[in-house]
């Protein structure tokens, strides 16, 4: 589940929770668990600023970078440790 979370974020640019969730299959509240070990293990980085804009992404200058935001509503970014997991989770794939 953590790695299909991590590719979520990484290759379907979502950045609204409960899609994550939804598509995860799992509750908001697990999410926000799992998001908090992918940051403990480097997957993904916080900032310490919270993110204003709008949740659509529209104009803002991160929106390439961000995942989502925890649920302090920092914006969370894919580190390139989280990057080359999810690469390598394609190898095994095929």
């Amino acid at each position: 589940m953590i790695g299909k979370v991590l590719k979520l974020i990484v290759d379907g640019r979502i950045v609204d929770k409960l899609e994550i969730a939804r598509h995860a299959g799992v509750q908001v509240e697990t999410l926000n668990d799992v998001i908090d070990l992918l940051c403990q293990r480097g997957y993904l980085r916080t900032d310490e600023q919270s993110c204003t804009e709008n949740p659509s992404c529209s104009g803002c200058s991160i929106a390439d970078s961000c995942g989502s935001t925890d649920k302090l509503g920092r914006a969370i970014f894919v580190t390139d440790k989280g990057r080359q997991y999810v690469k390598s989770m394609r190898g095994k794939e095929q």
